[in-house]
């Protein structure tokens, strides 16, 4: 079951899907924001201006931020 987070009252957040890999936060074990991982197409969900934690830098970061110290979704 998926769900999605809501802006207003029925209104779902915009969702972007983006190819597995990339050095994004989207992308990466060590960030804890909200996505869906789509493994038969090795995509992923995700709201582009949501805010997730890094656990290596201990601060809010955006999903679709690059970053250096990456670690590939399995």
């Amino acid at each position: 079951m998926i769900k999605f987070r809501t802006l207003k009252k029925g209104v779902p957040m915009s969702q972007d899907i983006y190819p597995i890999g990339q050095h994004h936060c989207y992308s990466c074990l060590q960030w804890d924001g909200v996505r869906t991982y789509d493994h038969e197409k090795q995509k992923i969900k995700v709201d582009a201006s949501s805010l997730g934690n890094c656990r290596i830098s201990h601060s809010k970061i955006k999903g679709t931020a690059f970053c250096d110290n990456y670690y590939p979704l399995r």
